[in-house]
């Protein structure tokens, strides 16, 4: 028997500046496979993709609407 896919676990660190999105994130992925970060610090993108290349995890989508981003990240 299949099991259900689950939806990914949501981090909406908006309005909250680097480190915090990516520490929140860091923490989320240690219960959750797969997490949905929202962020609009300046630095969430380039700090995003650092950390998931330090990590091993891998962004599977990312969408930059004005600051917002919204990515999704799969667990290593």
């Amino acid at each position: 028997m299949s099991q259900p896919e689950v939806s990914p676990h949501l981090v909406d660190a908006r309005g909250k500046p680097c480190p915090l999105p990516i520490v929140l994130l860091a923490r989320a992925l240690q219960r959750y496979p797969r997490v949905w970060l929202w962020g609009d610090d300046p630095a969430v993108e380039s700090d995003l993709r650092a950390m998931c290349e330090a990590a091993g995890h891998e962004v599977v989508s990312l969408e930059r609407t004005g600051r917002l981003v919204k990515a999704l990240v799969q667990r290593a």
